[in-house]
């Protein structure tokens, strides 16, 4: 035998080995989401006050109920689809942030403000990227709109009869459920935003360029202060979008963490201080699916490895007309709160669940992590005994 021939041979057992090792951790990743844990839950102050639970019904707004990872299957997929696809894919997101990072260098060194037609410039660049990057991972999506129908009798029945639904027009961000990392760049494609974003974004690489070039507004979940920065940032860009000033346009996703994409979480109060119009999407992630793109509590970056390893995977994009808060939904739903942010923030949740065919639940982030803890630890804790080194 050639030289070649175990040159070429030793290559193919070292892509292999790689292949098995990123299945590997895909699926021990994965794996301990849909193994059965039973628990004990306290329902009384006594010894022997407490139950057992099946853990995952316990958190479902954050389970995974599609089929269990296979170690073949994710082989296979590694092994054929996996660096096709992340190479071919990641090309787009190279090319965005090298662009992006070019116009704010141009304008720091002019000392120039943005313009419409840098907004613009910018919103094309970021469709046309994210739409590819998202076609070459394997994610195709359908947007559409509800019947005006179906969508008139929900409005009308929290902001009046009168009421008129505009698909078109004024409004201060987007709003939309979350159910994954591609949400993001599905997003993205389809309006060219930016975001609400983790502080230590910023810092990564490619993607802390694209998150800045798209005038993102970057948070601190573990400093009170940085939060409250945050919330005017959010409110004093509303007011801009709805001024027409050359500003990006930006989407807030309310639950603030993933969910499984079968309810909606409590909404945060970012997007709706400002009693501004707002315009909600739904993102519907193929739950009848044997891999849907609802992640839940599951690692983003595991999740999306699995996107990778399968042919393709769909999921709906779904546009809602633009909500504007009026005193018709302030007095006849006023026992959702005291201020009125808190009753539009309800009424926003109670539409997007109707039309979405979402539960309504009262989990929020800090339960995503207090899940996790439980299936790491095998134990039930409450919430007011959770208490996160960290918050992610």
């Amino acid at each position: 035998m050639s030289l070649w021939f175990f040159i070429k041979l030793f290559f193919f057992v070292l892509y292999s080995a790689i292949c098995a090792k990123l299945a590997s951790i895909m699926y021990k990743g994965e794996k301990k989401y849909y193994e059965p844990i039973f628990v004990n839950k306290k329902i009384g102050k006594g010894k022997d006050d407490e139950i057992t639970v099946y853990l995952h019904d316990e958190f479902d707004e954050f389970t995974r109920r599609d089929k269990p990872p296979s170690f073949i299957k994710l082989f296979c997929g590694t092994f054929t689809l996996f660096f096709f696809k992340i190479i071919s894919s990641f090309c787009f997101a190279i090319n965005l942030s090298r662009k992006l990072y070019r116009i704010l260098q141009e304008k720091e060194v002019k000392k120039e403000s943005f313009t419409n037609e840098d907004i613009k410039l910018i919103r094309e660049s970021a469709k046309f990227n994210a739409t590819n990057f998202l076609r070459f991972s394997g994610i195709f999506f359908k947007k559409r709109r509800l019947p005006d129908s179906q969508v008139l009798s929900v409005y009308q029945k929290y902001f009046g009869p009168d009421y008129k639904i505009e698909y078109e027009g004024k409004f201060s961000c987007y709003i939309c459920n979350h159910t994954s990392f591609n949400d993001i760049l599905l997003t993205m494609a389809i309006y060219g935003c930016g975001f609400i974003s983790k502080d230590d974004v910023k810092k990564v690489p490619i993607i802390g360029n694209i998150a800045k070039g798209l005038q993102s507004i970057f948070v601190d979940r573990n400093n009170i202060a940085s939060k409250e920065h945050t919330l005017d940032q959010i409110i004093q860009r509303q007011k801009e979008c709805m001024e027409g000033k050359p500003v990006m346009p930006f989407m807030i996703f309310p639950e603030g963490t993933t969910s499984s994409g079968r309810h909606l979480l409590v909404f945060k109060r970012g997007a709706f201080v400002s009693l501004l119009p707002i315009k909600p999407n739904i993102i519907l992630p193929n739950l009848n699916n044997e891999f849907h793109l609802g992640c839940g509590s599951t690692n983003v970056g595991i999740n999306h490895g699995r996107t990778l390893t399968n042919l393709f995977v769909k999921t709906e994009f779904i546009e809602l007309p633009i909500m504007a808060p009026n005193e018709y939904m302030y007095n006849n739903f006023s026992h959702y709160g005291k201020e009125k942010w808190e009753i539009y923030k309800e009424v926003s949740r109670d539409i997007m669940s109707e039309l979405g065919g979402f539960k309504k639940s009262n989990k929020e982030f800090i339960d995503s992590s207090r899940y996790n803890h439980c299936i790491k630890n095998r134990i039930f804790v409450e919430k007011e005994n959770y208490k996160p080194d960290k918050i992610y």
